[in-house]
């Protein structure tokens, strides 16, 4: 890898007009060809830059290829930059991000993908911005109790190297568009997180992990006369509930009369479960059933299964 100071002057160099031409144009051939494709030769032709120019700024072919990786990489930053936030909790900003993320990468194509996790693979883990960012916010979720792992910039790398390889496998199957995709995204960031917060699971600190997500469980555990495993499993059952899947087929379906007997009556478990966050995001979807119209169930739906999704997690 280049030093920080080459580095820099690298940058200072792509950021010149003929520098950016240069990019603009190999990324175009690998877009339309693949990286096989890629010459020095051809960039020069179609740029209509010479062989010493492109020579002077990138060295040799791999070296073109990094600086694109690194220009492609750049956004990734500010994606996570702008959708992470300290009060709350790592489940919440692992799904925020790497669905950002994800629609991001949507727009590259397949070469570009496999460039990146080429190009995240050479750079060293002390001086990998990603995977410092990752670990960063791993950092903040041992500090608010979340998880005691210790190795925290391995497990940023491991996150890293799991979110990548889950968008080369997506994105090499045209049948798996966005929202499919968001949808396994969803499943794997939920496995990996259970992993993070295993050691946490046991004891107290499930029940304060359920409290910080809006399950009143005192209230829940005072009408089971404190025992703790049967709450368990009543929370476990609910979220197997088939009523949810039901929900879901009447909203699509366009049945506003069962979808809103669906939802009213979760509502109700929901209550009785301490279940206040899920139960509120219930409560907006049963308005909505009530008149008998569906504009806006979609949504409200999916706001019910978010809520859902937080609390499932944990169990």
């Amino acid at each position: 890898m280049y030093g920080e100071d080459e580095t820099q002057n690298r940058e200072m160099l792509i950021d010149d007009n003929v520098g950016r031409k240069i990019l603009d144009t190999a990324i175009d051939i690998i877009n339309r060809e693949g990286y096989e494709s890629l010459t020095i030769r051809r960039v020069a032709k179609e740029s209509g830059c010479s062989n010493s120019a492109i020579y002077q700024r990138f060295g040799d072919k791999n070296a073109l290829a990094e600086a694109i990786a690194a220009l492609q990489a750049k956004p990734f930053l500010v994606i996570m930059e702008e959708n992470y936030s300290k009060d709350v909790d790592l489940f919440t900003n692992m799904n925020r991000i790497t669905k950002k993320l994800l629609e991001k990468i949507y727009s590259f194509e397949l070469e570009a993908i496999y460039m990146q996790m080429i190009y995240q693979g050479r750079l060293e883990m002390d001086s990998n911005p990603l995977i410092l960012r990752i670990e960063g916010y791993l950092k903040n979720a041992v500090a608010h109790g979340e998880t005691n792992i210790v190795n925290t910039r391995e497990t940023a790398f491991l996150l890293s190297s799991a979110f990548l390889g889950f968008v080369q496998m997506i994105r090499a199957n045209k049948n798996n568009d966005l929202k499919k995709a968001k949808k396994l995204l969803e499943v794997q960031n939920c496995i990996i997180y259970r992993g993070i917060i295993s050691s946490r699971r046991d004891g107290d600190s499930l029940w304060d992990m359920l409290r910080g997500r809006g399950v009143d469980v005192d209230k829940a555990l005072a009408r089971m006369k404190g025992n703790k495993d049967t709450y368990k499993n009543f929370l476990i059952e609910f979220f197997g509930d088939p009523d949810f899947e039901a929900l879901e087929t009447a909203i699509k379906t366009g049945n506003a009369q069962n979808a809103f007997e669906y939802a009213h009556g979760l509502k109700g478990m929901a209550a009785n479960l301490g279940l206040d966050e899920v139960r509120s995001k219930l409560g907006v979807l049963v308005e909505i059933l009530r008149p008998g119209k569906l504009d806006g169930a979609s949504t409200a739906y999916d706001d019910v299964m978010n809520a859902c999704e937080l609390v499932t997690v944990l169990l």
